[in-house]
């Protein structure tokens, strides 16, 4: 179940960077916010290997 857990916190990470992309704009400049964006990205398929974990162990 952590695994699980672990998994959804990542998606949700994720969601959070694409979330405050647009009110970091100002202060971080445009390419850092994009290069924030897509590099959390990484969260995806960081999320989606866990729960692949998740399927192989039970």
């Amino acid at each position: 179940m952590g695994i699980v857990t672990a998994g959804y916190a990542m998606f949700a990470l994720y969601g959070l960077v694409v979330f405050l992309e647009y009110p970091l704009l100002s202060s971080l400049g445009a390419s850092t916010a994009e290069l924030l964006e897509h590099g959390s990205a990484l969260l995806i398929l960081g999320g989606l290997f866990t729960f692949f974990i998740a399927l192989t162990r039970e």
